[in-house]
């Protein structure tokens, strides 16, 4: 599917507040994110059919862990897969520990975008696919936003939000925006990266 592109100037309002947002559910996420170290686990996944699980560089490691199933090996993802065991208090510690991580995690990766009002997705092609407007904060403040350049179909478009560009935004092309993409992501608060005097 086609794409334009678009830049979001820093300097508006708009802009701020929405890297503001952003900043702090990521903060929100990276946080709840921490509290999976307790387990020993170098992360967490979703296993389709069986639900979230926590992963860990070793069959050991995960033993060591109350409250987890028998882990299997992942060949996927080069590591071993634990999944709570919901017929123990800890295994169901655990599970409420990822299911809060993954909702943290999903309201981070679409905060940016839902900020600035341009949330939304196309459906189209054979098979049926869905295509995301997606905004990246550059570490200069600046966004910038790669968006279906179609519209849903009618007897489509109730079920699914439009991505809706401002009108404010910058149409930039798609050899800028690979540009721009390349640069580094905003992580911390442009104040936060100040030096201290």
């Amino acid at each position: 599917m086609r794409r334009r592109y678009y830049l979001l100037p820093a300097e508006r309002e708009e802009v701020r507040q929405a890297v503001n947002l952003y900043l702090l559910a990521r903060s929100d996420a990276l946080e709840a994110k921490n509290d999976l170290l307790q387990y020993g686990a170098t992360g967490m996944v979703f296993v389709q059919g069986m639900g979230h699980g926590l992963t860990f560089g070793s069959e050991k490691a995960a033993a060591s862990v109350s409250g987890l199933r028998r882990a299997f090996l992942s060949d996927a993802l080069q590591s071993w897969v634990a999944l709570p065991d919901m017929r123990t208090a800890k295994g169901r510690v655990i599970q409420e520990t990822l299911l809060t991580v993954a909702d943290l995690v999903e309201i981070w990766r679409w905060s940016l975008e839902r900020a600035l009002g341009v949330y939304g997705l196309v459906m189209s092609g054979f098979p049926q696919a869905f295509h995301y407007c997606v905004a990246k904060p550059l570490s200069d403040g600046r966004i910038i936003i790669s968006t279906p350049a179609e519209k849903n179909r009618p007897d489509v478009s109730r079920n699914f939000e439009e991505p809706v560009i401002p009108d404010w935004a910058i149409e930039i092309s798609e050899k800028e925006y690979q540009g721009l993409y390349a640069l580094p992501i905003l992580v911390c608060s442009q104040e936060n990266s100040l030096p201290a005097s």
